[in-house]
């Protein structure tokens, strides 16, 4: 079977600064997967197969809080959660078993259908030769939703430094990236899909266009990979963001 996933997901967001160290954003995820598939047959024509998906996902609320600058690093603090706004579907898995784990025949959700926490931390300083900067974060289920299906939780670090390019308006920068994802379960039991360690090189460049128009692009690039399971993954994931500031 020869097959291939397209995943575009737009994020909107929203971010409201109470104070000057405590605020509040909120974003909504769009997804629009459409998985396609050619199914061999060893008699009669290949099959074609495919399905897709597209519509609101979940949505993030947290809160932000900024510390108190110290020796010149700059720390920023976030705590909130994913709303199940995403609708969910009922799973569907093959009769037998793989190595211990459920496989999937379709399974594909626009939301996790449960209330998940959400947790992280920034921090920046700068120097002569740019800005450091690292963050974290995770998001940590804790239930199945009413379907059976339960997220793995995730986790990632980065940490990077950018730097003006000719002009205070156009700056590049690099992120070095680790995710880790652990595997969806279904009533207890793991699904053959997902799960594994990414380590990730990101370029990317930001411009300042107008007044409080931001415009920022990257390239997330798998250096290394280590897959709990046989999966599609990506060669590289592309992201392009503008944001107005006011």
């Amino acid at each position: 079977m020869q097959e291939r996933t397209q995943i575009t997901v737009p994020l909107l967001t929203m971010d409201v600064r109470l104070t000057d160290q405590f605020g509040v954003q909120a974003a909504a995820s769009v997804p629009d997967v459409t998985r396609s598939a050619l199914v061999t047959r060893p008699a009669g024509p290949a099959v074609n197969f495919s399905e897709t998906f597209s519509g609101l996902g979940d949505t993030s609320v947290v809160g932000w809080y900024r510390l108190l600058p110290m020796k010149k690093w700059y720390v920023v603090t976030t705590f909130g959660a994913s709303l199940p706004t995403g609708k969910t579907e009922t799973p569907r898995f093959k009769t037998d078993l793989v190595e211990g784990s459920l496989v999937p025949t379709s399974r594909l959700q626009r939301g996790s259908g449960t209330f998940d926490p959400l947790l992280g931390a920034s921090i920046t300083r700068k120097f002569a030769i740019g800005t450091l900067f690292g963050s974290m974060a995770a998001r940590l289920p804790v239930r199945e939703n009413g379907e059976g299906l339960r997220t793995g939780r995730s986790s990632e670090l980065n940490a990077g430094i950018g730097r003006q390019l000719f002009t205070t308006r156009i700056s590049t920068f690099a992120r070095l990236g680790w995710l880790h994802r652990a595997q969806d379960q279904f009533q207890g039991t793991p699904i053959l899909v997902g799960g594994g360690h990414w380590l990730y090189l990101s370029p990317g460049i930001a411009a300042q266009i107008g007044k409080g128009i931001n415009v920022q692009a990257e390239v997330k690039l798998p250096i290394r990979r280590a897959l709990a399971n046989k999966q599609l993954d990506s060669p590289a994931i592309f992201q392009f963001g503008i944001s107005r500031s006011f």
